[in-house]
Parts: structure tokens; C-alpha cells; sequence
């Protein structure tokens, strides 16, 4: 693989951007912990976009809910009954962007599975690939996860006060996911890159 196309381990990269389609979308994707989120935030109270964020379709326990979401999670289980988690998700991709256009708004779409969509290029509108350091984005993921209140609340019934302990000791195992799902990242630029 190109050295261009490597994420560092210490260092941040500028984010790799390409424009797919003339579609009014922005697609936000990196690993988990790389700020994808916090790059779609910039966005959320412009009343000219919809932010989607498709890793909280899948409504996570402790998630705080946003109506806009709650609105396509909806529309999403009426017609397919669950939302996918893989190369399926495409479908429900192009509905959500169906949506946000009948509002006749912009989309920022955000998450995780956007990186199971096969080919890559079937993406709309701008693609954004962060390219935070894979360190950075090992602790990062790790510090969000470690705070989820209601899976330390969980621990914490189970274990007492060593429940602290083991979620951490059990977000941090999780995570090591982290640098294949990196590898996956770097795959994506190559893909978008021929």
C-alpha cells in the first residue's frame, strides 16, 4: 500500500475529501474515536442541513435522541422492519438522502457503516475520510465508551466497585478492533483514489 494512503500512528493527517456525485451530501467516515462526529457537529444547527449520525439508527442504549433521527429511524423500520448493519445498509443510505431532500436540505451522514457501503463509490455528494492518528483515536474511542453511563451502570450492579475496572478492562479489549477497522479506512482512500 502507498505510504499516502497510511494513516500514522502518532501523527494526524490532513482529512482525505473527495466529491463523488454533485448530490448535496457530505459523508463523514474514519475509525471509531477519529471525530467524526464532532466534524458533523459544525453542521448541526444550520437549518439548511440534516445531520445524520447512522450508527444511533441503531439506537444504543444511553444514546440521547435527536427528533430528525427518530424520524428516519422510522421511516427506516416501516419499510424494512431493521435497520442493516453491512454492504445492506445501501438501500436505506439512499432512502435517508431521499428524506433530507423531500425537507429539501443538505445532508451531513455520518458513522460507522457508511465503510460496509461496497463499492465505496456508490457514496453521494463529498467524501470526507478523517485520518486521525491511530493512537488518538485508540484513546479516544476508549474515554467515550468508558463514560457510557448506562453500560458502567451495568458493571458496576454486576461487580460493585470493581465494575469500574471491568469496563474498562472491557472497552479497551473491544477497541483493538480499532486498528482493523483503520486498515479498512486506508482501503476506502485507495478505493475512492482509482
Amino acid at each position: 500500500m502507498k505510504k499516502e494512503y497510511k494513516i500514522n500512528w502518532f501523527t494526524d493527517k490532513s482529512d482525505y475529501e473527495k466529491i463523488l456525485s454533485n448530490d448535496e451530501v457530505i459523508n463523514i467516515i474514519g475509525s471509531k474515536g477519529s471525530g467524526k462526529t464532532t466534524l458533523s457537529l459544525k453542521y448541526f444547527n444550520n437549518p439548511d442541513y440534516v445531520v445524520i449520525n447512522c450508527d444511533r439508527l441503531l439506537e444504543l442504549p444511553g444514546d440521547k435522541e435527536h427528533v430528525e433521527l427518530s424520524k428516519i429511524r422510522d421511516m427506516l423500520k416501516r419499510k424494512y422492519r431493521v435497520i442493516e448493519e453491512n454492504e445492506k445498509f445501501l438501500k436505506q443510505y439512499l432512502d435517508i438522502i431521499d428524506y433530507v431532500r423531500s425537507k429539501k436540505k443538505k445532508a451531513v451522514i455520518e458513522g460507522n457503516i457508511l465503510q460496509e457501503i461496497s463499492p465505496i463509490t456508490n457514496l453521494k455528494g463529498k467524501v470526507i475520510v478523517k485520518r486521525t492518528s491511530k493512537i488518538k483515536s485508540f484513546i479516544r474511542a476508549i474515554k467515550r465508551d468508558y463514560k457510557n453511563e448506562y453500560f458502567m451502570n451495568e458493571e458496576i450492579k454486576k461487580y460493585g466497585s470493581f465494575g469500574k475496572v471491568t469496563r474498562f478492562l472491557k472497552v479497551t479489549k473491544r477497541r483493538k478492533k480499532i486498528f482493523k477497522q483503520i486498515k479498512r479506512i486506508e482501503n476506502i482512500i485507495k478505493e475512492l483514489e482509482n
